[in-house]
């Protein structure tokens, strides 16, 4: 029987290359050797205690549960969607190949034959969304027939949607697997509120925050955090947006350039070529690369190599760098961008993910 399954790419995206251009979904939870001899939650469990020590029973557990599911759960021919955070689109592939340790950095790993890439968010309805917007990196999509649909995408390019069917029980038996079951979905709800949400701000970024006025709101976050900033004038500026550093003058040491990059352009890897030169040429430490639409794929694999000499910003890092220093924003930018903090509880995650 054919299962489909969510599986994040990185909370930051940083597995998306290895995905996409090599065919291998690659997962974390600290591993680093082959995990082959752990067949089932509680060897994982065990393995996690190694990892984690200081981290709570539950959720030592969720861990287990979730690498236990990538590694001896999930099957060959099951079937695979991936959040592209860097494209803000989906993609649906096939399970190829069994569990592996990554070469190199021993980290979980599986083939997979990719069946559609680059799909826009709306061509799922938004009950698949529940799913695939899941707080954990490795989730099995069972409600709502998602199954049906994603192979509906697969055979049309596009999801026929759905009539939700209320779940009923009786049978105090399965009381313990439908309350686990409802707090996953819990779960899910309020990741896809928290990504509603998310994307409402993107939009208002995109159209308040475009060419110059996005290197002014970056200059700000940066000044917010504690650094003493420089804003080039618009039009041509040698390579350098925004000059920061340390101290009353911005002299001090860690000084850093700042390129920002708005609109639909997406970084390459020559421009990572040439941030390279700017640095070296005007004798500054760092460089911090900013880009509304993110970077190619040859540039995601480049930013390791770069990473004792720049750091790199996508709308993820931005919004995260915005939401954590929004209250000493100037007023004029809280006025364009009018937010407000709500509070949830996070239901647990501890119990069978």
């Amino acid at each position: 029987m054919t299962r489909l399954w969510k599986v994040s790419l990185g909370r930051y995206g940083e597995f998306e290359a290895s995905a996409l251009e090599h065919n291998i979904l690659t997962i974390d939870f600290g591993i680093k050797e082959d995990v082959s001899h752990a067949k089932d939650r509680d060897a994982f469990v065990k393995v996690m205690e190694g990892i984690f020590p200081n981290e709570k029973p539950t959720m030592l557990l969720n861990f287990a549960a979730q690498v236990n599911q990538f590694v001896n759960v999930m099957s060959i021919g099951d079937l695979v969607v991936c959040s592209v955070k860097s494209s803000r689109t989906i993609s649906i592939g096939r399970v190829a190949g069994p569990y592996t340790p990554a070469e190199g950095s021993g980290l979980p790993s599986r083939s997979i034959e990719w069946l559609k890439k680059d799909l826009p968010r709306d061509t799922f309805k938004q009950d698949l969304l529940f799913g695939s917007g899941a707080f954990v990196t490795v989730h099995e999509i069972t409600r709502n027939d998602a199954l049906t649909h994603v192979q509906s995408v697969i055979g049309t390019d596009k999801d026929l949607g759905y009539e939700p069917t209320p779940v009923m029980t009786k049978n105090p038996t399965n009381t313990a697997k439908v309350i686990a079951r409802d707090k996953v979905d819990a779960l899910n709800q309020l990741s896809h509120l928290e990504q509603i949400a998310r994307e409402q701000i993107e939009k208002r970024l995109a159209y308040h925050f475009t060419g110059h006025n996005l290197t002014k709101l970056v200059a700000s976050i940066l000044q917010a955090q504690g650094l003493k900033v420089y804003v080039s004038q618009p039009g041509a500026d040698g390579g350098i947006d925004i000059l920061a550093g340390s101290g009353p003058f911005g002299l001090e040491s860690p000084r850093f350039i700042v390129q920002v990059k708005s609109g639909t352009y997406v970084v390459q890897h020559t421009d990572l070529e040439t941030l390279i030169g700017t640095v070296e040429g005007f004798k500054v430490d760092y460089a911090l690369l900013v880009s509304w639409n993110g970077f190619s794929a040859s540039a995601n694999q480049r930013q390791n190599e770069l990473s004792l000499r720049a750091r790199f910003w996508g709308r993820e890092q931005i919004l995260d760098n915005l939401f954590s220093v929004y209250d000493r924003l100037p007023e004029e930018i809280r006025a364009d961008l009018p937010l407000r903090r709500i509070w949830m509880l996070v239901p647990d995650q501890a119990e069978d993910a």
